[in-house]
């Protein structure tokens, strides 16, 4: 069961003390350092030592005193900015294991990808009937992703239980673990335990993925964010995406005047054109979007295809805008930079595209 854990971008920032200069020489750009955590200072900041040399970090991480991170240096002029890869060490404390397990599944699939190797029939099906097939449409795809992914779990059990009299509740229990992975996923646990038996190995590391995605989406969820992983079937291999919905923050709802605007994104290795992003804004039946591509190549041959695409919205009654092909740069089409662009501020957020 999911429980309140804070979740915050995995940056830091080096704050420069007066009197004091950064040490340029132990900080260069991609390289890999080793931070520990010397003690918390005032709130979003903590003293860290790298390298024998103490300093000053901004972040949003709840870290612990003598915690020991590994980061990555993404920037080391004008200011010095380092990226959470993860712990140095296997023992993981509050939200930095939340925030690992995330970089790990959106940077490695390392741990969702070996549930399609289950005996479980449930599970099986779930996954099948949740993934993107390629190169077939799917109107129902998205709802049906919303509805199965385990997302909305603790909510339909509330409403079960609300909702349901004596008597009927443990078939419709039954009813939602083989529709819901989550449910599956908590009733395989069950089993196994009432049976004295271990479960399926991939089993808790998977809930424990679900249930980090849960958390994200709790924390961003006032903002109108939400970012789900989803399955792709190319013939019987199994790989997964990413989809970033943005609705909008939800307390500028009480000034809707109804034309609210929708974002969309994905994000993908696709097996021909490598990765693949999507950024779309819709509003009404007006639409517009990129797509962000590896290399110049893949781009040109997009760009050849979006008159058809353009057809293909208009078929549909869309109103097409301006939809643009570019040759991002590796931070745009990194597997975890839709999950950075949950903390952006709308104004900033590279979603944020005009109508």
């Amino acid at each position: 069961m999911i429980s309140k854990i804070h979740i915050s971008p995995p940056e830091m920032m080096i704050q420069k003390e007066v009197g004091k200069a950064v040490g340029t020489s132990i900080l260069i750009k991609d390289q890999i350092v080793t931070a520990k955590v010397l003690k918390l200072l005032s709130p979003g900041k903590a003293q860290i030592s790298i390298n024998g040399q103490t300093m000053i970090a901004k972040t949003g991480l709840l870290l612990h005193p003598g915690e020991e991170l590994k980061l990555a240096v993404v920037q080391e002029k004008d200011a010095v900015l380092l990226k959470l890869l993860g712990p140095s060490r296997s023992a993981e404390t509050g939200g930095t294991k939340q925030l690992v397990s995330l970089i790990h599944f959106l940077s490695k699939n390392n741990a969702l990808p070996d549930i399609v190797r289950t005996k479980n029939i449930v599970l099986q099906t779930i996954l099948q009937e949740s993934a993107l097939k390629s190169g077939t449409r799917d109107d129902l795809f998205l709802p049906r992703l919303i509805e199965n992914s385990g997302m909305m779990w603790e909510k339909k059990i509330a409403s079960l239980v609300k909702t349901q009299g004596q008597g009927t509740d443990n078939l419709n229990l039954v009813q939602l673990q083989q529709q819901d992975l989550k449910g599956a996923l908590l009733n395989l646990l069950a089993l196994a335990a009432q049976k004295g038996e271990m479960p399926e190995k991939t089993v808790p590391g998977v809930l424990d993925t679900l249930e980090n995605f849960q958390l994200l989406n709790t924390q961003t969820s006032e903002s109108g964010r939400y970012l789900i992983p989803f399955p792709v079937f190319v013939g019987s291999d199994l790989s997964f995406g990413q989809l970033l919905i943005d609705t909008g923050d939800k307390k500028d709802d009480g000034n809707s005047d109804g034309q609210k605007m929708i974002r969309v994104s994905f994000l993908l290795n696709m097996t021909n054109l490598g990765a693949v992003r999507a950024d779309f804004s819709i509003l009404k039946k007006a639409i517009t979007g990129r797509f962000l591509l590896e290399n110049d190549g893949v781009c040109a041959y997009m760009k050849s295809i979006l008159p058809e695409l353009k057809t293909r919205f208009e078929q549909i009654e869309y109103k097409v805008g301006n939809i643009d092909c570019l040759t991002a740069a590796n931070a745009q089409i990194h597997p975890d930079a839709l999950m950075e662009s949950l903390f952006e501020n709308t104004d900033a957020s590279v979603l944020n595209i005009v109508i």
